[in-house]
């Protein structure tokens, strides 16, 4: 399978040295009303994006995450389990993931199919996989947003995401707009469903002439280049490998199980 990035963005980040809030008020000129920093987080890297390309109000969303809204979780933990309150109305909104997306689509113009997809595991892979299978249908494009929030405490995101107390964890969003067009293409996402053994990736990886990556949770292989982590860091990688013009392969994992996305520059 292949799909075709005609753009991208990226930001990443201390939220909590940068008012998105602010920055989405003042310069974009947003109602940031009745939003959390998840969902301004993830307006604010669809502003990025809006700002490098055309975009439709055809085009479909989906919006990806590897753990969702933590935040409001924890709030709402806070509100029943500790104060014994009612849960807030809008942060009853915020819980559903439909919200951020909605809210992405709105500040877009986006008209047309708007997704939230969270996945046990492989959460970037398996949002490019159902866009494939959508495009084939629709013969449209895609903007695919991949926000990670890191909130205060972290530990509980670093006990959900199954890494260690040590690692580095970041606020990230990163989107591309793709498309099964090569025409004016940055780069082609080559991907497949298939689920490699550890022994197959070591092979892949003593033929290929491809930079690669490796996830640091593949404890198999050497890790290269992670400094921090969040689950949708797979994005990020392309998008770099991207501006740097460099093709990649990256190596995923969870466990035994090894995926693989390859990043072709045009």
């Amino acid at each position: 399978m292949k799909l075709y990035v005609k753009a991208y963005s990226s930001y990443q980040g201390d939220v909590y040295d940068f008012d998105i809030k602010e920055e989405l008020k003042s310069k974009y000129k947003l109602d940031t009303r009745r939003q959390d920093t998840f969902i301004h987080l993830a307006v604010y890297g669809a502003q990025l994006l809006k700002e490098r390309t055309t975009l439709c109000s055809s085009d479909e969303l989906y919006i990806t995450s590897g753990v969702g809204n933590i935040d409001v979780l924890q709030k709402i933990h806070h509100y029943i389990g500790m104060e014994k309150e009612f849960i807030k109305p809008f942060d009853f909104i915020n819980i559903l993931g439909n919200t951020t997306s909605y809210y992405v689509a709105s500040s877009l113009g986006i008209k047309d199919k708007n997704s939230f997809q969270i996945s046990n595991h492989f959460t970037f892979l398996r949002s490019l996989i159902s866009i494939y299978a959508s495009l084939k249908i629709s013969k449209k494009d895609a903007i695919l947003g991949s926000l990670d929030l890191c909130t205060q405490p972290d530990g509980i995101i670093k006990r959900v995401l199954g890494v260690s107390e040590d690692t580095q964890i970041l606020s990230s969003v990163n989107y591309q707009k793709l498309s099964l067009s090569s025409v004016d293409a940055l780069a082609a996402i080559e991907f497949d469903t298939k689920t490699y053994s550890l022994q197959e990736i070591r092979e892949i990886l003593q033929e290929t002439s491809l930079r690669y990556v490796v996830s640091m949770r593949c404890k198999g292989l050497d890790p290269k280049e992670e400094t921090h982590y969040f689950e949708t860091i797979p994005s990020s990688f392309i998008n770099d490998a991207i501006q740097k013009k460099e093709s990649l392969l990256y190596i995923d994992c969870f466990g035994d199980s090894y995926k693989i996305i390859k990043l072709i520059i045009s």
